[in-house]
């Protein structure tokens, strides 16, 4: 089954009077790259986090959002140090009478200082956090692996279509192969018999051996083999269950080598515009497979 590696999914949980929200989005990259935004309190559900995201996705960058309210909307409480703000307060006022400056020390200014104000942030309850997280981010995955089959599918229709056009392509090629030996022959006599009209001495070996290396150096066959033995490949591998991206770029690469081989061989248009038709068709392919998982 083809999965896509794009796709985003949204899952929340009330758990009493606390609500977690997770968003999880994912795009095209080379190996699983996971990256976990959520409040400093939840680090240490991180692993388990990236534990449930490792079950479900293979490859591709993953990107996690955690949100996290309560009923009153409070993640903490105030707290402020007296103590130290007049301490604070006392110190400005010496430097102040000590230097013979004029100043205006007001409760804003006292309050930036470092530890003056403080947020305490309240004690959770570990089950419970897990419990919405856990909740949440289940809700999420199942949307976003929903998302990225779907997007699968759509991408496996497309490919196929793709293949049947090369296949197309690659049928006429295989046709026209061995005219071009045949045609070359004949424009090699209209040549020679132009020769003959000037009395020019000729050898008939030489032209035979001219045929022989043309029809040598011109064969297609074995990169026509190899051509249709790919495409066989990458449709039995669409239809595997395991991550199969990278294989069929790997796949994507030989049909290309093959095609190139066999433009760089022919000397026949209508297999140059056949061969032309099989490449925009590859790198079409080659596009679509880079958003594989």
């Amino acid at each position: 089954m083809l999965i896509s590696m794009t796709g985003f999914g949204r899952g929340e949980a009330r758990v009493g009077s606390k609500t977690f929200s997770i968003e999880v989005k994912s795009v095209n990259h080379r190996y699983l790259d996971m990256n976990i935004r959520m409040p400093k309190q939840f680090l240490s559900f991180e692993e388990s986090m990236r534990k449930m995201i490792k079950e479900q996705i293979r490859r591709g960058k993953v990107d996690v959002f955690v949100n996290y309210e309560t009923a009153d909307g409070s993640h903490g409480e105030v707290k402020v140090d007296l103590e130290l703000a007049k301490g604070y307060y006392e110190s400005l006022n010496a430097i102040g009478e000590s230097l013979s400056i004029t100043h205006d020390v007001n409760t804003l200014a006292i309050g930036r200082f470092p530890d003056v104000i403080s947020l305490e942030t309240k004690e959770e309850d570990e089950e419970v956090i897990e419990e919405g997280i856990n909740t949440a981010l289940s809700q999420a995955l199942s949307q976003l692996s929903a998302m990225r089959k779907n997007e699968g599918e759509k991408t496996e229709r497309d490919l196929i279509d793709q293949l049947k056009e090369i296949d197309g392509s690659v049928e006429i090629i295989e046709k026209l192969a061995p005219t071009q030996v045949e045609h070359y022959r004949e424009k090699l006599m209209e040549r020679i018999g132009e020769l003959v009209q000037n009395q020019l001495d000729i050898d008939e070996e030489r032209i035979q051996g001219e045929v022989i290396f043309f029809a040598d150096k011109s064969n297609i066959n074995e990169e026509i083999v190899r051509l249709k033995s790919h495409g066989e490949q990458f449709k039995k591998t669409l239809s595997a269950h395991e991550p199969m991206g990278r294989k069929l770029d790997f796949i994507i690469q030989e049909m290309n080598r093959e095609i190139n081989t066999i433009s760089s061989k022919s000397h026949s248009t209508d297999i140059s515009n056949e061969v032309v038709a099989v490449k925009s068709a590859l790198e079409k392919i080659r596009e679509q497979v880079q958003n594989i998982e």
